[in-house]
C-alpha cells in the first residue's frame, strides 16, 4: 500500500509539474471527467498519499509539520522556500558575469563587444529590480502557488484564448497579473471573469454582480458558494471604486496576506470555471 501511495504521488506530482511547465495548457480545453477525478484526488487523497511519500522520505517529519500550520499556509512557505533558491542561482549566474567582465585581463580586444554586451545586459537587469521593482523570487513563488485551471470543452468551444477580448484572455491575465506582483489588476480581472462565467455558463441574470449571485445560488458549486463570491467581488469592488470605508481590510493586508488571500479567491474561480457542465 504504501509503495502504491508513493507511486501515485510521483505520478501525480509529475502532472502538476508539467501542467506549469507548458503554459498552453492553462487554457487548452480538458475533459470535464478528467477534471472531476483529478480534483476528487486533490480533495480526497492528496494529503493523505503526500503524508505517506513524506513519512517514507523523511520519517522524522512525518505529520509534524502539518500539524503546525495550515495546509495553505505550508504550501506558501514552501513555495517561498524554493523560490529564494531560484531566485538565488540566478542572481549567483549575475553576479558571476559581472565578476568577470570587470577582470580585464580575462578578455582580449576581439571580445570587447562580447564584454560590452554582458556589461549592458547587467545594467538592464539592475534596470529591472531597482527601477521597475521587479521581484525575482515573487514571480517564482507566485508561480509555484497558483491554481492550475482546466477548461471544460464546453467553455472552451464557446471562447478562446486567440480572442483580444474574452473570458479565457480575462482568466489567463489575471494569473500573469497575479504573478508578475499587480495583485489588484489580478482581482479586478477575476471579477471580470466571474460575472462572465455566471452569465454565459450559469444563466445568472441580475442588474450587477452581486444579484447575479443571488440568482445562481443554487446552482454554485461548493468550492465556489455565494459567500466566497460575495468576498471576491467586495474586495474587487473595493480596489475599482477606491471606496475607502469600505475596503474589506485590504488597508490592513500585508503583502504575504494579501497573496494568500489572492491565491484562496483563484480557488474560487477554477472551481467556478470547472463545473460549469
Amino acid at each position: 500500500m504504501k509503495d502504491l501511495c508513493i507511486d501515485l504521488f510521483v505520478a501525480a506530482n509529475l502532472l502538476r509539474m508539467n501542467e506549469r511547465r507548458v503554459r498552453a495548457l492553462l487554457l487548452a480545453p480538458a475533459d470535464p471527467k478528467f477534471i472531476a477525478a483529478w480534483r476528487d484526488y486533490e480533495n480526497r487523497y492528496e494529503r493523505v498519499v503526500s503524508d505517506v511519500w513524506l513519512s517514507d522520505l523523511l520519517p522524522e517529519l512525518s505529520g509534524a509539520a502539518a500539524g503546525k500550520a495550515g495546509r495553505a499556509d505550508l504550501e506558501w512557505d514552501n513555495a517561498d522556500e524554493e523560490a529564494s533558491e531560484q531566485a538565488g542561482s540566478i542572481e549567483k549566474a549575475i553576479e558571476f558575469a559581472r565578476s568577470n567582465a570587470d577582470q580585464d585581463h580575462r578578455w582580449d580586444e576581439l571580445q570587447s563587444k562580447f564584454v560590452e554586451r554582458v556589461q549592458d545586459g547587467l545594467a538592464a537587469w539592475d534596470w529591472l529590480k531597482q527601477d521597475a521593482g521587479f521581484d525575482l523570487r515573487g514571480v517564482f513563488r507566485r508561480r509555484a502557488i497558483v491554481p492550475f485551471v482546466l477548461v471544460p470543452r464546453r467553455i472552451a468551444a464557446k471562447h478562446s484564448s486567440a480572442e483580444k477580448l474574452s473570458l479565457l484572455k480575462n482568466l489567463e491575465q489575471a494569473h500573469d497579473a497575479f504573478v508578475f506582483g499587480a495583485p489588484y489588476a489580478a482581482l479586478a480581472l477575476m471579477r471580470s471573469v466571474v460575472e462572465a462565467v455566471l452569465r454565459d455558463h450559469y444563466r445568472a441574470e441580475g442588474r450587477d454582480l452581486s444579484e447575479s449571485i443571488r440568482n445562481a445560488r443554487g446552482r454554485l458549486p461548493r468550492h465556489a458558494n455565494e459567500a466566497a463570491l460575495h468576498r471576491l467581488r467586495k474586495l474587487a469592488n473595493a480596489v475599482l471604486h477606491l471606496d475607502g470605508e469600505d475596503d474589506q481590510g485590504l488597508r490592513r493586508m500585508d503583502e504575504v496576506r494579501l497573496e494568500k488571500e489572492i491565491v484562496s479567491l483563484l480557488f474560487v474561480v477554477r472551481a467556478l470555471v470547472e463545473d460549469v457542465r
